[in-house]
């Protein structure tokens, strides 16, 4: 019954996105007629549209468990994730990088991209101007572990026991999701992920437990 009420949920976000595109096209129209005396309220519905196409888009992603079993070379994903981030980000931020070569693992690359950029969006965002995010990826026992750590600002202490709980966020224009996707990623990848503080930010550590 899971798996029904599962499909139906995602059918109907995808319903949704065809509705939200409708308006935002007549709002873009509008614009060019009234733009100028209500730019204000403009600016809102776009900002509120955003935020629940990004909502409904992250909502899909948790309702779609099943994922691709193929070998993937977490170092080239880290770095194909830290090398967008160069490109596009605005703030000066080192990426470090503490690699043990020929490690693979088996799994989705495609969702294992999502859940690497959900954490480095957070590092880099947690940061203010200037820092680094160090990355350390290695084999213990019978799994792969990458650590992601930051020098930004942290978890808020009255947050710290209530990470991954849906909706909630610090961010203006957040969905409260991004955390939630990243756990359920990594457990249909027979993984853990542990958030902690560290005495200069903030520290990831994904485990993924070999098979």
């Amino acid at each position: 019954m899971t798996d029904i009420n599962n499909e139906l949920a995602a059918a109907l976000a995808h319903e949704i996105k065809n509705p939200i595109s409708v308006i935002k096209a007549n709002v873009d129209f509008l614009k060019l007629s009234y733009g100028s005396k209500h730019g204000k309220c403009f600016n809102i519905i776009d900002k509120e549209l955003s935020k629940l196409s990004t909502i409904i888009s992250d909502y899909t992603t948790i309702l779609s468990p099943d994922i691709t079993d193929e070998i993937i070379f977490p170092e080239d994903l880290i770095y194909d994730v830290t090398d967008e981030f160069s490109l596009i980000n605005d703030k000066s931020i080192d990426f470090t990088f503490d690699i043990e070569p020929d490690i693979s693992i088996k799994g989705d690359y495609r969702k294992l991209s999502i859940l690497l950029f959900n954490i480095y969006k957070n590092s880099t965002e947690a940061i203010s101007a200037s820092g680094e995010i160090h990355t350390k990826l290695f084999n213990i026992d019978n799994s792969t572990v990458i650590e992601i750590a930051d020098t930004g600002s942290g978890i808020p202490h009255y947050l710290e026991d209530k990470i991954g709980t849906p909706f909630l966020t610090t961010k203006e224009n957040g969905s409260g999701l991004g955390l939630v996707i990243c756990q359920t990623i990594v457990k249909n990848h027979n993984g853990t992920m542990n958030i902690e503080n560290t005495e200069t930010g903030c520290k990831t550590t994904l485990k993924f437990f070999h098979n």
